[in-house]
């Protein structure tokens, strides 16, 4: 057990023999966090932001568990993300020297295409390649505003309240957000040119694409999923406008 974060993640080896970090099934949060990463992975994917491999993987009776961390009610599907060996966490004074720095753009935008509000230092890990550092993105099992608890009621209230236009991610993410402020240049031009790129490539089709690869046994309705991929495509209609909304909160 890695010791950190809330729906105990585990560090285990794949049958590949790649070192991984997987949160199980039926963990103590719940199986919408192993749809809500998986569906993030896919869209970071899409969206060119660094990511380390992962995937769905499976835990059943031949899994080798002499910690005894996994039960029976464990077995089935979870998600992985292949560990980074050489990895720190981000911090002020490396940050002029990274080598993919434009991505916090990304991230800030992407942010609030997932409504996540907890953006950390703990998931953007700094890694060293050669002479490269370079950061990489990880942990999305709580996001799409009501987190671990969402459905198709909580994305209808969302929509009906505009709440494309709420600060919320900027006040949850300040503390990280503050090295972004203090690094690179943030100004409505290039947020929205990112913006718009992400919106030529999520499409509809594409959204319903990764829906389609959930697995069934993490029980998400098909309600709940077209109304998550529903409000997606409504925060993506409104990237202009939370652009705007970004910028707003910075000045402030």
């Amino acid at each position: 057990m890695l010791g950190n974060g809330v729906t105990e993640p585990l560090l285990c080896i794949l049958d590949n023999d790649k070192r991984a970090v997987v949160k199980v099934f039926n963990n103590c949060q719940g199986n919408l966090t192993l749809v809500n990463e998986y569906i993030c992975y896919k869209l970071a994917c899409a969206l060119g932001l660094p990511m380390p491999n992962s995937g769905i993987c499976l835990c059943d009776e031949s899994t080798v568990d002499h910690s005894n961390y996994i039960n029976k009610k464990n077995y089935g599907y979870g998600f992985y993300s292949t560990y980074l060996e050489k990895n720190t966490l981000l911090k002020q004074g490396i940050m002029k020297y990274i080598s993919n720095i434009d991505v916090f753009l990304k991230v800030v935008i992407f942010d609030h295409l997932i409504y996540n509000t907890d953006r950390n230092i703990g998931n953007l890990l700094v890694e060293y390649r050669k002479k490269n550092i370079f950061v990489s993105v990880i942990d999305h099992s709580h996001v799409f505003k009501n987190q671990t608890i969402w459905d198709s009621n909580c994305f209808k209230i969302g929509i009906e309240e505009n709440d494309y236009a709420d600060n919320d991610i900027m006040i949850h993410n300040e503390q990280l957000y503050q090295m972004f402020y203090m690094t690179i240049n943030i100004t409505y031009e290039n947020l929205t040119k990112c913006a718009h790129e992400m919106q030529s490539i999520l499409t509809e089709h594409l959204l319903g694409d990764i829906m389609s690869q959930i697995p069934h046994e993490w029980h998400v309705s098909d309600i709940n999923l077209i109304a998550l991929k529903n409000y997606i495509l409504y925060r993506l209609e409104h990237l202009d406008q939370i652009c705007t909304v970004i910028i707003d909160y910075i000045k402030a």
